[in-house]
């Protein structure tokens, strides 16, 4: 057989590879990506906002039924907190069932009750299912 094997050669290449070095505790990476980045409250608030905005301009009505005027209010209570209370205003207020001071103890309710079980990602669902577009809406806040 001929030694000068032009060949490729898997021991050749293996011992000239530099060697693996294993990753330390610390060097894992646990930071986010900017896209995935949780909003700051007053950006949340900002959003949301606009997209409220959105929605009474194309005349949605996205509380008309209890249930969905409930998910509204516990939506916007977690995501918000009080702020989102002229928010919750302003959306029921496109609903013929509309009564300021009933829909002000809902809010006070939700407000009391809220447990992080329906986050404002709800919200903006709701939103999405009326025709907006949630991420346009969060470049321009």
């Amino acid at each position: 057989m001929d030694t000068q094997n032009t060949g490729f050669d898997p021991m050749a290449w293996l011992s000239k590879q530099p060697a693996k070095t294993q990753p330390s505790a610390f060097s894992h990476q646990t930071s986010v990506p900017s896209a995935c980045q949780p909003l700051s409250h007053q950006e949340e608030l900002a959003k949301a906002t606009a997209v409220v905005r959105e929605l009474i301009a194309r005349g949605a009505n996205i509380a008309e039924s209890y249930d969905d005027y409930v998910r509204l209010g516990f939506a916007l209570a977690n995501g918000l907190g009080s702020d989102g209370r002229d928010l919750y205003h302003m959306l029921c207020a496109h609903s013929t069932k509309y009564r300021m001071q009933a829909c002000e103890r809902k809010w006070q309710e939700c407000l009391r009750k809220a447990d992080g079980r329906t986050s404002i990602a709800t919200f903006y669902h709701m939103a999405r299912e009326a025709g907006v577009d949630i991420k346009v809406k969060r470049n321009h806040f």
